[in-house]
C-alpha cells in the first residue's frame, strides 16, 4: 500500500483528479501542484512567505553540500538500511531545502540490495520547498503545515526528524503501527565553541531523551566530530541553530571575525518505534 492522502482542512480522504492530477475531497477542498514541482496544501499567504529568506536558504543549502556533514550522512545511511524495510515510505519532516533527503536518497542507493525507498518531503516555509523543487530533490514535496500533515492514519514506515523538534502529534499520526523514526539531537557538546559567545555561563548539561509516550526508544547513539570553519561559515551554523535569536549584531560580528579550527558538532541519534498498544 503507498502513501495515502488526507485532507488538511477537513480530514476526509483526498482523491487525485486524473487528468489535472490534483488532490480533492467531497467537501471540494482542492490542493494542486506548483508550477516547480511541489504540491501546496497549505492556504494561499496574502504576507510574504515565512521562514528563512532566499539567500539564508542558499547559504544553508551551499554549506551542507560542501560535504561538513559526511560523517552524519553516513550514519544516518548506516542506520536506515539497518531498519527500513524494501518498498517503504521514508518521510523527512521539516525537511527545509531537502539536502538530508537528496544525501540519504544519494547514498541508499548505493546498498547491495536497492531498497526502493519512496521519499517525501515536508517544510513549512515556502522558500524552503521552492529550493528543495529546484535542486531536484528526489520524492514527493510537501508545502504543508506541521500541525495538520496531509496524509492519513498509518501510512508512513520511516520518518527521520533530522535537528528539528518535533512538534505535535501530527508525525506519530502518520506513522506506522510498528513504524520506525529516526531523530537527531544537539548533543550537549554541539557548537560549543558557537554557545560560548551568547552565554555568559554556559554549562555542559546532561543529555535527556524526552520524547512522547507513543514513542519507544529502540537504540541511542552518539555522533562527534570537529569542523575547521570560517567566520562566516560558523554563522550559518548558528543561523540553524534555535539560539540564534539570542545572538547580537557584536557576538554576529566576532564570530564572523574568527576561524573556528576545532568547532564542535555533537548529535545523538534516537532510533524510536511507535509503540502499537498506545496508539493515537
Amino acid at each position: 500500500m503507498g502513501l495515502e492522502y488526507q485532507c488538511p482542512t477537513c480530514g476526509l480522504v483526498l482523491k487525485q483528479h486524473k487528468a489535472s492530477q490534483g488532490f480533492y475531497c467531497v467537501n471540494k477542498h482542492h490542493f494542486d501542484r506548483n508550477e516547480q514541482g511541489y504540491w501546496v496544501f497549505t492556504k494561499p499567504q496574502r504576507q510574504k512567505p515565512t521562514g528563512d529568506s532566499r539567500e539564508q536558504v542558499r547559504a544553508k543549502r551551499f554549506l551542507l553540500e560542501s560535504g561538513i556533514f559526511s560523517p552524519l550522512i553516513d550514519k544516518l545511511a548506516e542506520i536506515i538500511t539497518g531498519s527500513i524495510t524494501p518498498d517503504a515510505c521514508l518521510l523527512d519532516y521539516e525537511c527545509a531545502e531537502g539536502f538530508f533527503l537528496r544525501a540519504l536518497a544519494s547514498k541508499l542507493a548505493e546498498v547491495e540490495n536497492p531498497l526502493n525507498v519512496q521519499y517525501v518531503g515536508v517544510a513549512d516555509a515556502e522558500n524552503a520547498i521552492f529550493a528543495a523543487a529546484k535542486a531536484q530533490t528526489p520524492g514527493i514535496l510537501c508545502l504543508s503545515s506541521s500541525k495538520k500533515l496531509p496524509f492519513a492514519d498509518n501510512c508512513v514506515d520511516f520518518i527521520t526528524v533530522i535537528d528539528r523538534p518535533l512538534k505535535g502529534k501530527e508525525s506519530i499520526r502518520i506513522l506506522k503501527d510498528d513504524g520506525t523514526m529516526l531523530l537527531v539531537m544537539p548533543g550537549p557538546r554541539h557548537l560549543w565553541q558557537l554557545r560560548e559567545y551568547i552565554y555568559s555561563d554556559l554549562v555542559e548539561k546532561p543529555f535527556k531523551v524526552n520524547l512522547p509516550s507513543a514513542l519507544s526508544v529502540k537504540e541511542t547513539q552518539t555522533l562527534s566530530f570537529t569542523l575547521s570553519v570560517t567566520g562566516e561559515q560558523a554563522l550559518t551554523l548558528l543561523d540553524m541553530a534555535p539560539y540564534a535569536w539570542r545572538a547580537n549584531d557584536k557576538m554576529k560580528h566576532d564570530i564572523q571575525a574568527n576561524h573556528f579550527e576545532s568547532l564542535e558538532i555533537e548529535y545523538v541519534l534516537v532510533l524510536a518505534h511507535k509503540r502499537v498498544s498506545e496508539l493515537l
